[in-house]
């Protein structure tokens, strides 16, 4: 590698590997520790509205509204009907509102069948596609009943206890949004299944399981995810546009001094991609979602004293995304092309040899929290067996992060796609629970 401008890029590449996996080390270890070592919430600024909401809101249950936008659900719609009629949650606290998008197929009819049989029910119709942060943003005007909004995809079911586990992480009056777990029905189903359920199990159970007990904000999901309906109007809503409205909202109520929280206990179940083709859709369109993030928030966020050092860096390393997966490839081409023209000094072979063990570190660390959280959550045999693939799929996962930021500098259209998947099947639910 020559002197100058490549040896400086290759010092950066090593500075980002190393912080983003030494961040995964950290929560790693925070994931494991039990959950009473959580750390209290910071009260560098509890906001103003908080001691406005009046004592009763703090009562239990809390009022909440289901929210359920949907577009060409037909087909997995009614199995969402059937998990919501069996929540455990007083029918006088709860109601429901099922959104049909400009829908194409036969949602419509569905949801008007639904509301007719079951009273507190009621179905919001836009007669073209405004969007899922519109349609949401839509139907919280025109509903005021609901202290907490819970918002549901049509692919989801969650559990009987699900809501109530959820809905208690409100009687903290600093918290303004909590999710609950997620996990695929069609985890084995094929090779991209079983790598995006990896994805979301590490994810999930060492990453925000972590980010909760450190009180980092973790991420809210976006399904299975509940929100105070007063801190919701104080971040502005749900943002229209937004190709991840959650993530962009993580940023808002941190920034705005609130607490959020990951509640595992409460758990839905869905279906992830099942083929190459819908992993890729879904994940450019997360990528894409990150950087417009990260374009909106990382330097106000860098610069907002009223945060804790700790909590600006977190989501500023948040905001960014996918970009671990870009240093990684930047680093392996840069080792390539070291190789390629040979060592020129001292300096330069240290310099060279900092970058491949940043490397060595960025491609181990992956793996080693894989390995913690099959163990941790006692993955079944039929998860292990096919643990070799992952490395492969891997790359997949970086050439995906790579292209969704050529995407969003050539500002390509943003198109929604629905994700890609089956009829949820019995059989997949017996895979998943091995």
């Amino acid at each position: 590698m020559s002197r100058g401008p490549l040896r400086w890029l290759a010092l950066l590449v090593s500075a980002l590997l190393v912080t983003f996996n030494l961040r995964r080390f950290l929560f790693t270890l925070a994931a494991l520790k039990p959950d009473r070592a959580r750390i209290p919430h910071s009260t560098f600024r509890i906001p103003h509205s908080a001691f406005r909401i009046p004592h009763s809101a703090f009562r239990i249950p809390h009022s909440a509204l289901i929210l359920v936008p949907c577009r060409n659900e037909a087909a997995a719609l009614p199995g969402l009907i059937d998990a919501l009629d069996r929540l455990n949650y007083p029918a006088d606290c709860l109601r429901v509102a099922l959104i049909d998008d400009g829908s194409t197929d036969g949602t419509r009819g569905l949801m008007e069948s639904a509301v007719a049989q079951r009273p507190g029910w009621q179905a919001v119709a836009h007669a073209a596609n405004v969007g899922k942060a519109r349609a949401l943003n839509a139907a919280l005007r025109q509903i005021a009943f609901g202290e907490i909004i819970v918002v549901y995809d049509a692919d989801h079911r969650p559990e009987p206890d699900s809501l109530k586990w959820l809905v208690a992480a409100f009687d903290d009056p600093c918290v303004a949004g909590a999710s609950g777990r997620t996990v695929p029905v069609n985890a084995t189903a094929s090779l991209p299944a079983y790598y995006a359920t990896v994805e979301g199990l590490v994810h999930q159970m060492i990453t925000m399981r972590a980010k909760d007990r450190l009180d980092l904000a973790p991420a809210l999901l976006g399904s299975n995810c509940v929100y105070r309906r007063c801190a919701l109007e104080e971040a502005g809503g749900f943002r229209p546009g937004a190709l991840l409205e959650d993530s962009d909202l993580t940023l808002a109520f941190a920034r705005l001094g609130y607490r959020l929280r990951f509640v595992p206990e409460s758990v839905a179940r869905h279906q992830v991609p099942e083929t190459i083709e819908g992993y890729v859709k879904q994940h450019v369109r997360w990528g894409r979602g990150f950087n417009d993030v990260a374009r909106d928030h990382v330097a106000s966020t860098l610069r907002d004293g009223r945060l804790p050092l700790r909590l600006r860096i977190e989501l500023t390393l948040f905001s960014l995304g996918y970009l671990d997966r870009l240093a990684l490839l930047a680093g392996t081409g840069l080792a390539i092309l070291s190789r390629a023209v040979g060592r020129r000094g001292e300096g330069q072979r240290t310099n060279d040899e900092g970058l491949k063990g940043a490397l060595k570190i960025a491609v181990a660390m992956p793996f080693v929290q894989i390995i913690v959280a099959f163990v941790s959550e006692r993955a079944p045999r039929s998860m292990w067996v096919r643990f070799p693939a992952i490395p492969i799929l891997f790359g997949l996962d970086v050439w995906v992060a790579a292209r969704s930021v050529v995407e969003s500098m050539l500002n390509r259209p943003r198109v929604w796609t629905q994700t890609n998947r089956q009829r949820m099947r019995s059989t997949d639910r017996k895979r998943t629970n091995g």
